[in-house]
């Protein structure tokens, strides 16, 4: 239930409560004026009102009836509002005019106005109820002296004047849950995130590690294993396996060959594994078609103008594909977190024997100072990943005129060698 006025009425968090304390007091308040007014209709030459009592029990019961069923059908339509409450104070105006008995009902129309209307305009009707019951009685004890006049006036004024100050002490109280409450839902969700946010980064550096120790322990053993193997299969000797003293020769080679054969096939699968342990991004496509389809997928899913650029590059490392990639997404993230910006734009590009990343947004920006410890937005891990291949990274911003930032490294230290960029086929 989503109510559409700009502010919620004061119960309608704890609406079915309060619904049936409204029809239950509405309801017990229809009883008494509606027997006090065949009582006195009955004890009249006329039985004209009568009638209009039973169309009067007719109107309350099918109005507060459907009040009740379909409070949250109405509580979302600002038409449904505007048309009911008011009806429904007609109902109860025309009943007074009918017997003046009926006036009870008005109590629970107070709380009704509660109940479907926003605090200011249900503080209002009780004002204007209020004083016009005053007007009532005094009008009524006219004929009064003055100070019973004066009395029954007060008692009304201050039974609406202690009505009001306990609806205003509630209205706080329902206000000051319900900032507490959004601040518990924003703590929450900013641990939630926090949480998944170290988790795949947990996630993240496990496998970088993972893929560091496989390429520089394993991978490096068994290419050594095979080219061990090699230079004993050229040093072989190449006479006739019929000779008496080399007779050994083709069991040993074909031990070599076996070793060679598996020592290949797990070299293989090692590198399948490093493949594997990359980013998901760039498993099937090169760093520039990853960068393109990261900033695509976010500029739809923010609503924000993403323009990518990249110029042509050699084949880089893999590690330096993954740094440019990470920083990427950070740099996305904390615009959509922080920036409030409108159009992003992301080149790649290489410049004077260095290869640059840059993000531009025209968000908010951010004071210097914030960037001057690195820790900021991420820029720590951004700046130590970029350090370990002799990189760096350089922001420019300004409070409310957006941000660039820059990450530069090295062409000639992240530049894939023909071995390199054969290993995982």
């Amino acid at each position: 239930m989503t109510p559409v006025l700009s502010v919620e009425p004061l119960f309608a968090h704890n609406a079915r409560a309060w619904l049936r304390g409204w029809v239950v007091s509405q309801a017990i308040a229809l009883i008494i004026a509606s027997l006090v007014a065949l009582d006195r209709s009955q004890g009249s030459a006329s039985t004209a009102p009568i009638p209009r009592i039973v169309a009067v029990v007719i109107l309350v019961v099918l109005t507060h009836g459907l009040g009740y069923v379909f409070y949250p059908w109405i509580l979302a339509r600002r038409w449904a509002i505007l048309l009911y409450v008011p009806l429904c104070y007609a109902i109860v105006v025309w009943g007074m005019v009918v017997h003046r008995a009926y006036g009870l009902l008005i109590l629970p129309a107070i709380l009704q106005g509660f109940l479907f209307l926003p605090f200011a305009w249900a503080a209002v009707i009780l004002a204007a109820l209020s004083v016009g019951l005053a007007w009532s009685v005094a009008v009524g004890a006219r004929n009064e002296s003055l100070f019973v006049a004066l009395s029954r006036i007060g008692a009304v004024m201050g039974m609406g004047l202690m009505m009001g100050t306990v609806l205003l002490y509630i209205h706080r109280a329902n206000r000051e849950a319900a900032l507490r409450n959004a601040l518990i839902a924003q703590l929450d969700a900013a641990q939630r995130d926090l949480a998944e946010r170290s988790r795949e980064a947990g996630v993240l550096e496990e496998r970088q590690r993972l893929s560091h120790d496989i390429h520089d322990t394993l991978s490096q053993a068994f290419a050594s294993v095979i080219r061990h193997l090699e230079t004993v299969d050229l040093a072989l000797p190449s006479a006739p396996a019929s000779a008496p003293d080399e007779r050994w020769i083709p069991q040993v080679r074909s031990h070599l060959g076996y070793a060679q054969s598996v020592s290949r096939s797990s070299l293989a699968e090692i590198r399948r594994l490093v493949l594997a342990l990359r980013p998901s991004e760039l498993s099937n496509a090169p760093l520039a078609a990853a960068l393109e389809r990261v900033a695509t997928q976010w500029g739809e899913a923010h609503g924000v103008r993403t323009t990518f650029v990249a110029d042509a590059l050699p084949a880089l490392l893999e590690d330096a594909e993954v740094v440019f990639l990470r920083a990427t997404q950070e740099s996305l993230s904390n615009v959509a977190r922080h920036a409030k910006a409108t159009s992003v734009t992301i080149t790649l590009s290489c410049i004077d024997e260095l290869v640059m990343l840059t993000v531009e947004d025209d968000g908010d920006g951010f004071a210097q100072a914030e960037t001057a410890g690195g820790t900021t937005c991420g820029l720590s891990g951004m700046r130590e990943r970029a350090r370990r291949l002799g990189g760096y990274v350089l922001v420019d911003t300004t409070p409310g005129e957006g941000t660039s930032l820059t990450l530069a490294m090295p062409l000639a230290a992240i530049v894939a060698s023909s071995r390199d960029a054969e290993a995982p086929a």
